[in-house]
């Protein structure tokens, strides 16, 4: 320690005292390094910093020398990369193919903004007119003068009008993946050739246009593609490059096409069976490349460039390598010098930092203080070195420097030092230190002057401690707090803690309720305040019941602790007796109703037999009505027939005239009665067969697009007499397995609604969907709704909703009664949503196949 001191005091004026008043007049507060940390050696010198010449270490040579060597190859690698060039200045057929290279860009960027604007247009109309997409799609069509094949509008995912042919399901993923802005290629199994697409995407509205892939080449035998900026080709003069990448199809990259478009250089590439070709690029807005290609002979080799390369880099890589040998040579004899020293100085250190333990030595005499790491570290330094006592004690907190001072003093009188104190750090937190140390050497006629000694991290005992303190407070609260008596016994049976309430509760008064009383005194008081007390219900041990001279209840637990101590709480349960008395009184009043209930059972049974016999012959009268309709309709029928026939031949003047005009009109009045009749008969005969179980259905493969046109054909002469537009959204369905009169009357039943209740220029709707297993046909009418009272009514045989507009309409309210039944003879489901003054919207549900689960597992689903 000593030979560290004079170290420091002769390299001078690094330290000393000059250095301190230069350190104060500077306000520096780093500690200065120097002789105390050499006297220890310490291991701060670590194998990464060790010279090991006397001018550079390794590291930084070897650093050097491999950056020079990175640079030479870079430089070899780009050479190589160079040579693959030709300048189109001096070639004239490069000159050619450099204009017909861009002369094919400037076709494509003509062909592409054509295609936007179609895109545009059909966008713009569609937001004009949304209910209109048919139309925005032959708009756009025609304003992109060939440059798009199809437009297609898609709308929530599905394809809502096409003009120009095109597949689906292209059309629909060029929809989801195109970018917007740049082209994308796609194809399928059908389409096995990739298409080129552009998309304009608004919310969950696209407008998709298929471009036309052929270039026309402006040079003869000329190849000519447009490569995206993805390297794929999306436009081509020959159509089966189309989609294929640009390195697969010329062997070239689409960087090094961007390479050589900016510096208008010519690239050689080649063809698989076609021998190499010379390619000219130019380019184009979104990252698109024009290029034009022209077959050549061979002017690059790749194998003789890398010889030339391996040449050029091998060289210098070789001369830097021998270097590099040479410098671990001579750097391996200097490690191994040091290798023995920094493992004795790496033991002693870890020995010590291991243990959280910092080293100081304090020169009185000097008013200076020499610090280890660890030391330095604690205090705020961040590391050893030399400290003046005043910049020591302005590291302590304000409140422990006097603390410090006169811990001081004493060490230079009686020679020991030991004191604890508080030091802030700058992100306002604190660690506790404890110093500890002895006189070194001789006391002088001032005391001992110079000490040593070690300094120790004890913020987390000092933390432990506080934590201890804050926990036993906290306790201490909470056992205020409770409701319930409570009282800790030692294993001394003596009083150690209670709470306010044991106090209260039992009348205990304050002088006995003192740490340390005996348990026997405190249970003699208690007992003056207990009437009697009885075990408790559940018979626990340890727990008992007590009445108490005020009236009340407490319920008495007491169990030992593991340091053998008794804890005894106290729990007012007054409210609980008072409650099994209620309990009590309650019970002998349900005795009572039981009794009074069992009656009321006996007489309910009766009741119910009687319930069923009714129920019985309700239905045998229900079903002799069906019974009786379905014979009646037969026998009414026949004889409308008749008239029905001879009205319409009259009507029709099959034999000659009638006479008098008004004679025709009466028939023609008396055919549409009979009509009109005879339709009212077949309901009720419908009708009547369901519900007397007689109506059968031959399923079959029945196609929904011609049930459709078939229903629609009927109705739709009367909904333009009503004023009415019949729109159909249709896509392409599966057959499914059906009645096809049953499915038809169900869909003319529904339309003949529709078109009756809805008002003059309102709209009708009809469209289907598939899921998995089920088909859903929609029937959707911008009428007058229903009301959400008459919701329950609907379907329901002979009911009909009355309001201004329907007083005026025919009808028996047999129709939506049969259409429901006939739904439900398929295993199908009818849906009805409707608003009053909004419309109605009719949802058929029937399943694909005929075995009666697709719709009821979707119900199940539904309901969980």
């Amino acid at each position: 320690m000593a030979s560290g001191r004079q170290h420091q005091r002769s390299s001078a004026p690094v330290t000393g005292a000059a250095s301190v008043r230069r350190s104060r007049d500077e306000g520096v507060s780093q500690p200065q390094h120097g002789g105390f940390k050499q006297a220890l050696k310490s291991s701060a010198m670590t194998m990464a910093t060790y010279p090991v010449g006397n001018s550079m270490p390794l590291w930084i040579r070897l650093g050097a020398l491999g950056l020079t060597l990175g640079l030479v190859l870079f430089m070899g690698l780009s050479t190589l990369q160079l040579n693959n060039s030709a300048s189109a200045d001096e070639d004239s057929e490069g000159r050619a193919l450099l204009a017909a290279a861009q002369l094919t860009a400037a076709r494509a960027e003509t062909r592409l903004t054509a295609g936007r604007m179609a895109l545009d247009a059909a966008a713009l109309h569609l937001a004009a007119r949304p209910d209109d997409p048919l139309t925005a799609t032959e708009q756009g069509l025609k304003l992109s003068r060939g440059a798009a094949l199809s437009v297609t509008v898609i709308r929530d995912g599905a394809v809502a009008a096409t003009s120009g042919s095109d597949e689906a399901s292209l059309v629909l993923r060029a929809g989801r993946d195109g970018t917007g802005t740049g082209l994308v290629t796609l194809n399928s199994r059908l389409t096995p050739q990739p298409r080129p697409y552009i998309v304009s995407r608004a919310g969950n509205l696209a407008v998709v246009a298929r471009l036309n892939g052929e270039l026309a080449s402006p040079v003869a035998n000329c190849l000519s593609v447009l490569v995206d900026a993805g390297g794929v080709i999306v436009a081509s003069s020959e159509e089966k490059l189309i989609g294929q990448d640009i390195k697969d199809a010329l062997d070239v990259s689409y960087n090094q096409l961007r390479a050589r478009a900016d510096s208008r250089d010519l690239i050689q590439g080649a063809r698989d069976g076609a021998g190499f070709v010379k390619l000219a690029s130019a380019p184009q807005g979104d990252g698109l490349i024009a290029v034009a290609g022209l077959p050549t002979q061979q002017f690059y080799s790749s194998s003789a460039n890398w010889i030339k390369g391996l040449i050029f880099v091998g060289g210098p890589l070789l001369i830097g390598a021998l270097f590099g040998v040479l410098l671990v040579f001579q750097a391996r004899k200097s490690q191994s010098d040091a290798l023995q020293f920094r493992a004795n100085e790496q033991r002693y250190r870890l020995a010590v930092e291991a243990a959280r333990c910092g080293i100081w030595d304090w020169d009185l005499e000097q008013d200076l203080i020499y610090m280890s790491d660890v030391t330095g570290v604690m205090l705020g330094w961040g590391g050893g070195g030399v400290a003046t006592t005043g910049e020591f004690v302005n590291r302590v907190a304000p409140e422990h420097r006097a603390d410090v001072m006169k811990a001081l003093d004493t060490a230079r009188l009686k020679g020991a030092f030991d004191v604890s104190f508080r030091v802030p750090n700058a992100e306002g937190k604190s660690i506790w230190v404890d110093v500890r140390g002895q006189s070194v050497g001789a006391r002088t006629q001032l005391g001992f002057m110079r000490l040593n000694g070690v300094a120790l991290d004890v913020s987390d005992e000092r933390m432990a401690q506080s934590r201890a303190q804050r926990a036993e407070a906290r306790l201490l609260d909470a056992i205020n707090s409770v409701s319930d008596a409570f009282v800790l016994w030692d294993r001394r049976h003596r009083l150690l803690m209670w709470n306010t309430t044991f106090g209260e509760t039992f009348g205990v008064d304050a002088r006995f309720l003192r740490v340390g009383t005996p348990r026997e005194l405190i249970d003699q008081v208690m007992q003056i305040a207990i009437r009697r007390h009885q075990p408790a219900p559940d018979a626990r041990d340890g727990v008992y019941e007590a009445e108490l001279n005020n009236g009340r209840w407490i319920q008495i637990s007491e169990s030992r602790t593991l340091e053998g101590g008794r804890v005894l709480t106290g729990t007012d349960i007054t409210a609980v007796k008072v409650q099994e008395e209620f309990r009590r009184r309650n019970e002998e009043e349900l005795q009572a109703l039981v009794q009074k209930l069992e009656q009321a059972r006996q007489q309910q049974m009766i009741l119910a037999r009687k319930y069923e016999m009714a129920k019985i012959r309700a239905e045998a009268a229900n079903h002799a009505k069906s019974e009786f309709l379905a014979n009646m309709s037969h026998e009414l029928r026949t004889p409308l027939n008749a008239i029905n026939g001879f009205s319409e031949i009259m009507a029709t003047e099959m034999f000659g005239p009638l006479g008098h005009a008004r004679y025709k009109e009466y028939a023609g009045d008396i055919l549409g009665s009979g009509q009109h009749l005879l339709s009212l008969i077949n309901d009720i005969l419908d009708m009547s067969k369901i519900e007397a179980g007689k109506m059968s259905l031959r399923f079959e493969p029945v196609s929904l697009d011609e049930v459709i046109e078939d229903t629609l054909r009927l109705v739709r002469q009367r909904a333009e007499k009503a004023g009415l537009k019949m729109r159909v959204h249709m896509p392409q369905l599966p057959e499914i397995e059906a009645d096809f009169r049953a499915l038809k009357q169900i869909l003319l039943n529904l339309l003949t609604n529709a078109i009756k209740f809805t008002p003059q220029n309102g709209t009708v709707t009809v469209s289907a969907a598939m899921t998995d297993a089920n088909v859903h046909i929609t029937v959707a009418d911008t009428g007058i709704g229903i009301a959400a009272r008459d919701m329950e009514r609907l379907a329901k045989p002979f009911e009909q909703i009355e309001n201004q507009f329907s007083k005026t309409r025919e009808g028996t309210g047999l129709g939506l009664a049969l259409t429901k039944s006939l739904i439900e003879m398929h295993h199908g489901r009818l849906e009805i949503d409707s608003s009053e003054g909004q419309g109605t919207t009719v949802n058929v549900i029937l399943p694909i196949h005929q075995n009666g689960q697709a719709v009821r597992d979707e119900d199940d689903a539904a309901a969980a």
